[in-house]
């Protein structure tokens, strides 16, 4: 651990709103990174007009979110004081801090989350609803990108696929930052002894990730001994796709959680979790975060047959699938006849890969530490 009298400070301006449990924010910018500097973050609120400072978080309304910096500077906090200000995905906000950079003397980093822009025009795509100027904007936002993390000085994507798929090749030092472990959450499999096999799938819906050839799979398998459940905020998206199947209505559940405790109690409740995805960039650039999920309480994922997966995964400790209707209904089928003793052997050694890797929010915060120290 760095002496607290010789720690750097750092600025983390997300796009997320006060209270927000996403991704890496908590475990590693708002834990384990506070081990070796001094974090403090900025939360955006569209629920109140004033400033408010709780411990080493920022809660800025949203209004001023474009200029931030200063409004902060304004608020009585001393930007010149960072050594790092990072931006989560935001480029708005991104412009504003680099035309700051010089004045108030700091380092920047980019920390991109996830290709959103891209992932909405490809909705579009897929709809059949984009426009000529669609076209355009996705062109301008993808010229927009490359140029401000150009003038960064660390650039942090969610791997290496995703940046060089969606931002091309650059100077800026790289530290790609992808889903983790949280080791303190960590939870060994949860044995049942229930007859069913409980299969569990976590996440977005919508019209690129064809749920509806998971349904259409579970519809096809002979065994009526399991049940799955969807936790998803796409709740009525959902229901409204589960109207075409009536047929296993009975055995498929839509649930909601609202926050991390929740997701986790849903998680350990299940035997298998399911990380399947149609084989497109936006899902076979990086490893999915709904797998770090299901692997901080040791159930299995079922997930893509893809090279990507197979860099960290093997089949000791992930299952595999294609994502066509006849081999997951097949792959449903295999996993109903298996034993909870072998799905927990999987679970485990999944787990154990994860925390093992680099895909430990401890580890990471640890490396990227040091590239910190390297600017």
């Amino acid at each position: 651990m760095t002496d607290a009298k010789q720690k750097k400070k750092l600025l983390y301006i997300t796009d997320q709103e006060e209270y927000a449990q996403h991704g890496a924010i908590g475990p590693l910018f708002n834990g384990y990174l506070k081990d070796h500097c001094d974090v403090y973050i900025v939360y955006f609120t569209k629920y109140k007009n004033s400033f408010q400072i709780k411990g080493t978080d920022y809660v800025v309304p949203q209004q001023y979110e474009k200029k931030v910096c200063q409004y902060l500077g304004l608020k009585g906090i001393d930007i010149s004081s960072f050594d790092f200000v990072f931006v989560r995905n935001q480029l708005d906000i991104l412009a504003h801090v680099l035309k700051l950079r010089e004045k108030f003397g700091y380092k920047v980093g980019f920390r991109v989350s996830a290709p959103k822009s891209e992932r909405v025009f490809a909705i579009g795509k897929a709809e059949h609803r984009t426009t000529i100027f669609d076209k355009i904007g996705i062109l301008y936002k993808r010229y927009r990108k490359k140029s401000l993390r150009s003038k960064c000085d660390l650039f942090m994507p969610k791997s290496k696929d995703v940046e060089e798929t969606f931002y091309g090749g650059s100077n800026v030092v790289s530290f790609p930052l992808p889903s983790g472990l949280d080791p303190s959450r960590v939870t060994p499999f949860k044995t049942s002894h229930r007859s069913e096999r409980h299969f569990l799938y976590v996440g977005r819906l919508d019209t690129l990730r064809h749920f509806e050839k998971i349904l259409e799979a579970f519809s096809k398998v002979d065994s009526s001994n399991w049940h799955l459940s969807v936790s998803t905020h796409n709740y009525e998206f959902a229901k409204k796709i589960m109207d075409r199947y009536t047929n296993i209505d009975k055995k498929v559940s839509i649930l909601k959680a609202d926050n991390l405790n929740d997701l986790m109690y849903q998680i350990n409740d299940a035997d298998v979790g399911i990380a399947l995805f149609p084989d497109i960039s936006l899902f076979n650039t990086s490893i999915p975060a709904k797998i770090m999920d299901y692997s901080t309480c040791a159930i299995p994922s079922l997930m893509s047959e893809n090279s990507k997966n197979r860099i960290l995964f093997n089949d000791e400790n992930a299952l595999f699938c294609e994502y066509e209707v006849d081999a997951m209904a097949a792959k449903f089928e295999e996993i109903i006849t298996m034993t909870e003793d072998e799905l927990a052997k999987i679970g485990h050694a999944g787990q154990d890969r994860l925390l093992q890797h680099k895909r430990n929010y401890k580890i990471m915060a640890k490396e990227l530490y040091e590239v910190l120290e390297s600017l």
